[in-house]
């Protein structure tokens, strides 16, 4: 399963959404009522307990990630980090 697949699972068995038609890979969370503020901390704590990385307060605070694609991307920029893991 790819890295987007475990995101995009995680978000549909979590916050019981299901991607495909309205629901796109850059449809706002947030905005859709899909995640509240709650929601977004756990998802980042399975972010970093299923790809092995820490988030600092930067990342926390200086972008909300709000879409799938966005998530996507911001994984990908932590483990390309050279002490992501």
């Amino acid at each position: 399963m790819s890295r987007t697949e475990k995101i995009q699972q995680y978000i549909e068995e979590r916050f019981l959404v299901e991607f495909g038609g309205d629901m796109t890979a850059d449809t706002d969370l947030f905005k859709a009522g899909v995640i509240d503020s709650f929601g977004y901390i756990q998802l980042m704590n399975f972010l970093e307990d299923e790809f092995a990385f820490q988030m600092d307060e930067a990342d926390i605070l200086t972008d909300v990630f709000v879409s799938l694609s966005s998530i996507d991307d911001f994984v990908a920029r932590k483990l390309a980090e050279p002490n992501s893991r």
